[in-house]
């Protein structure tokens, strides 16, 4: 793979090992850091990479080739990643092939990452919706984006009826669980939804359409001094602005910090697509655009549950940790956008 890309031209791979991250929080892909050690020693190729591969569970597999979460990843790297508008990891290969894919990507571990299970910081969160407002910015109403069949569209009723079959299921699956610890405000709006989610999604008015990251939340942003490099792009969506902001708002900060901070961080990324050329965009739009993404938070919450190693460590502090964090669709009155 790396004689493919140009990175090994003098020297051959002698062996590799291989250490497994994130174990019980995979949902689509199981990540590794690879450690490789050259026959000549040489210098001209990393000596560890990142990489991803898919599941080996049959079931979530055919589920992420369904959803082209593997080709979205891919598509991204390799067809957008020179010219995204934010930063990422290096890109070294990636391939599909019958249902299965690779990935590799340069090692970042000695980044600083974001961890949403922890107390993160007013500096942080400022960082990240600047960081997600340029690429929207990017990406703002481009013809571009509609040439790429890779990119997933939450706004096309095919693809909303899909997402509302793969909620009804998981719903269905977890509800029982979901009862002792979501709000019961949450639970009900969680409840209403799964009948209503393609209707929902495939009628929103939306005033315009750019790059989504699709996942955006501290988990999946590295801090380089005062650069974010973001990764994890399988859920890469050409969807309605701020989807990404309401998935840090409610994914990366506690109830209490939300509360403080979600008008001034609202602010700021309208204001930095302003300065970033965006045009006929205001505050107003982007509490409209949040209340749709923050019942897309939801939907995510709900299918990613029986995808978690629950008997793992990292995969119950998730789910202990972002529960509570679902009462925002109760502050923000989002059982209000459920048609009756």
């Amino acid at each position: 793979m790396l004689q493919d890309g140009g990175f090994l031209t003098s020297d051959q791979v002698k062996s590799v090992r291989f250490d497994p991250i994130g174990e019980g929080m995979g949902f689509v892909g199981d990540v590794a850091r690879l450690y490789i050690e050259y026959s000549g020693g040489s210098d001209e190729a990393p000596p560890t990479l990142v990489v991803k591969i898919a599941v080996s569970n049959d079931e979530v597999r055919k589920f992420a080739n369904r959803a082209g979460l593997y080709v979205a990843e891919i598509g991204l790297y390799t067809e957008l990643g020179q010219n995204l508008g934010v930063r990422i990891p290096r890109f070294y290969y990636g391939a599909t092939v019958d249902g299965y894919f690779v990935l590799l990507l340069e090692d970042l571990s000695h980044l600083r990452v974001g961890d949403e299970t922890r107390l993160g910081s007013l500096e942080d969160a400022e960082a990240a919706v600047r960081n997600v407002a340029r690429l929207h910015a990017r990406w703002w109403d481009s013809e571009q984006l509609a040439g790429y069949q890779w990119l997933y569209r939450p706004l096309d009723p095919m693809s909303a009826q899909f997402r509302q079959q793969v909620y009804l299921d998981a719903w269905t699956a977890v509800s029982g669980q979901l009862q002792s610890v979501l709000h019961a405000d949450v639970y009900e709006i969680g409840e209403r939804l799964g009948p209503k989610l393609a209707q929902i999604w495939s009628t929103a008015s939306v005033p315009a359409l750019t790059l989504n990251h699709g996942d955006y939340r501290l988990a999946n942003l590295f801090f380089d001094g005062d650069q974010i490099v973001t990764f994890d792009w399988q859920f890469a969506q050409h969807g309605p602005p701020a989807i990404d902001l309401a998935d840090f708002l409610v994914w990366s900060l506690t109830d209490d910090q939300r509360r403080i901070y979600e008008t001034s961080l609202i602010d700021l990324y309208v204001e930095t697509l302003v300065e970033n050329g965006v045009q006929n965009y205001n505050r107003e739009q982007g509490l409209q655009d949040c209340r749709l993404g923050m019942l897309r938070n939801l939907e995510n919450y709900v299918i990613s549950i029986p995808n978690l190693a629950m008997d793992s460590a990292p995969g119950q502090a998730w789910v202990d940790t972002v529960s509570p964090r679902m009462i925002a669709l109760a502050d923000w009155d989002c059982g209000a956008l459920i048609p009756a």
